[in-house]
């Protein structure tokens, strides 16, 4: 009699990656316990997981993408500039943004085996309590909380300072995180402390416990390079007992119902039109954008919309595509005083190696904006029915982040030590926008619309935010010792510390840009459930950040990771 493991590799022998362009298309290739689409950074997780548990279970992770693993780009911070917009990037393009001047923005996407673990710049950030607190309060589960993803946040962490704050932080984990400052004793930049000190002028305070459920304030900035070198999920987190398919798109997933109207996820249908057929559960990881397109693919989503496309109807949920939100940041460049002294790339001394094991910068400074600003902005929201959040008014919630990056960060000047940049982004954005399906086709990509910048708090928290950074590097003793003047974006006026709300707010809306932290699109309490399963369908749940039903502070791969561990035990509590 044949073992698990051989009626697995019995049955699967069709989809190895070598023979999926090249072999006779089959009605059905297979029958496993787990198929989990996308293998990005939280497809891995819950793979590997599931895995461990049990290496009975058969496990089946299926990518669009290609295994990039001996990509020499893959492996370090200089290779990550050259991967978005590459091969292994969707290059999503979304719809002319109308409070951007109408301008085309890119919507990054992994495509490839580790997601956006590959793609990314290695920041570890997790979010204020109080923004879990809120995702929990509005699904009705504490465990969507700060208190009830702690354990998952610390489990995925190998954290070089776990015994400072062992409540918090974790050690025992796949992922290794430290601090810039302590990745290398030879990892010092010459604007570290000037930096600190203009922000501190500024009023601000050193928060050296920023992950650990309060971000406010100029916080020490966490990165999880390991000696300069990529952690990707797919390499992090054990995939040897998972059964891994690249190079294969997923069409949509096949919902069957018996006599009484319950309706159950059975089979994955390749874009080949090849079927895999699920014992178990059906678990999409393939991102904000994809999870929803595949949703809506396989009849689950509003039903004049699919049926626009000749889609049959499954499920009908107009909220699926929805409630899209980004961080959306403004780039800024600055034109250093002294060159010569070598405080940013290619200036003198920039010939050490250890200045290059991850992005150059030191502090992450997280900042709430004036509740009076705030409150006028909220007021004009609600009188518009765009938004109306209490909330927001938390003293202690933080809206902007800035970093210092002593180095230009791909702005069109010389790398030669004279310029360093900025980034002011939003840390909760309230503009919501959305995607739909363009046709029936898993190949062509959704139209989407951020609807960037669209409330007036969002619009307030920017221009107050970009108003911070201009003062502080221009308008501080420390900050202005240091750099001359902003360098503005070709054909655009320079910004200063004078500069009008009306001025910054032309320059945002000329040249603001997303973070890549694209969420939402098949929210908790709307598309699924706090279990993360699809309203009114058995066998099928999103794990991924298409789920969040918020907008959460920080960068988001340290809660993409803690979401997954939480995942993945409840798919195995509730199996």
């Amino acid at each position: 009699m044949l073992s698990k493991s051989e009626k697995l590799q019995s049955t699967l022998k069709g989809l190895v990656p070598s023979t999926l362009a090249s072999s006779k298309v089959h009605p059905s290739v297979g029958e496993v316990d787990y198929v989990i689409i996308g293998g990005g950074l939280t497809g891995c997780v819950i793979a590997s997981r599931l895995s461990q548990h049990d290496p009975n279970l058969q496990v089946l992770l299926v990518e669009a993408g290609i295994d990039a693993s001996e990509n020499p780009l893959t492996k370090d911070i200089g290779g990550a500039f050259a991967l978005a917009g590459s091969d292994l990037d969707y290059n999503y393009k979304t719809s002319p943004q109308t409070n951007t001047n109408d301008r085309v923005h890119t919507a990054t996407a992994g495509k490839v085996l580790g997601g956006g673990s590959i793609l990314n710049y290695g920041l570890w950030l997790r979010g204020d309590a109080r923004d879990y607190d809120q995702w929990a309060k509005l699904v009705g589960d504490e465990r969507w909380s700060y208190k009830g993803l702690l354990p998952y946040f610390k489990k995925s962490e190998n954290h070089v300072k776990a015994k400072q704050a062992p409540e918090h932080r974790g050690s025992d984990g796949p992922i290794r995180i430290t601090s810039v400052f302590e990745s290398d004793p030879k990892r010092r930049y010459g604007l570290r402390e000037p930096v600190k000190a203009a922000w501190e002028e500024m009023g601000l305070q050193e928060n050296p416990r920023a992950d650990c459920g309060s971000i406010q304030g100029i916080c020490e900035s966490l990165e999880n390079w390991d000696e300069g070198k990529r952690q990707p999920s797919n390499l992090a987190y054990c995939l040897e007992n998972v059964r891994v398919l690249t190079s294969a798109v997923v069409h949509k997933v096949i919902i069957t119902g018996d006599p009484d109207g319950n309706l159950k996820a059975s089979n994955v249908v390749l874009a080949d039109g090849r079927q895999i057929q699920v014992r178990k559960e059906i678990i999409l990881s393939a991102g904000t954008i994809k999870t929803p397109q595949i949703l809506m693919l396989s009849g689950i989503g509003p039903a004049g919309l699919l049926s626009g496309q000749g889609i049959p109807v499954v499920k009908d949920n107009a909220e699926v595509g929805n409630n899209y939100f980004d961080h959306f940041a403004l780039f800024q460049t600055w034109k250093l005083c002294n060159p010569e002294k070598g405080f940013s790339t290619g200036g003198p001394g920039w010939d050490e190696p250890a200045l290059s094991k991850g992005l150059p910068f030191d502090w992450t400074v997280n900042e709430g904006i004036p509740s009076s600003l705030l409150r006028s902005a909220m007021r004009m929201d609600a009188a518009n029915g765009k938004m109306n959040d209490e909330s927001l008014m938390d003293p202690a919630k933080a809206f902007v982040e800035t970093m210092v990056f002593y180095s230009p960060v791909g702005a069109p000047v010389p790398v030669d030590g004279s310029y360093i940049a900025t980034s002011t982004m939003l840390l909760v954005p309230t503009s919501r926008g959305s995607l739909q399906l363009v046709s029936s086709s898993p190949e062509d990509p959704p139209a989407i619309d951020p609807n960037f910048y669209d409330t007036k708090v969002d619009r307030t928290a920017l221009i107050h935010g970009v108003r911070r950074v201009l003062r502080a590097l221009l308008q501080t003793t420390s900050g202005n010792e240091y750099v001359e003047r902003e360098e503005a974006p070709e054909g655009m006026p320079s910004l200063s510390a004078d500069s009008s709300d009306a001025e910054i707010d032309a320059r945002i809306r000329m040249a603001g840009v997303s973070h890549a932290h694209a969420a939402g699109t098949a929210a908790m309490g709307k598309v699924v459930d706090s279990h993360l399963r699809v309203l009114g369908i058995a066998g099928l749940r999103v794990a991924d950040a298409s789920i969040l039903p918020v907008a959460i502070g920080g960068h988001p791969q340290a809660t993409l990771y803690g979401l997954a561990e939480q995942a993945a035990e409840m798919i195995l509590q509730e199996r």
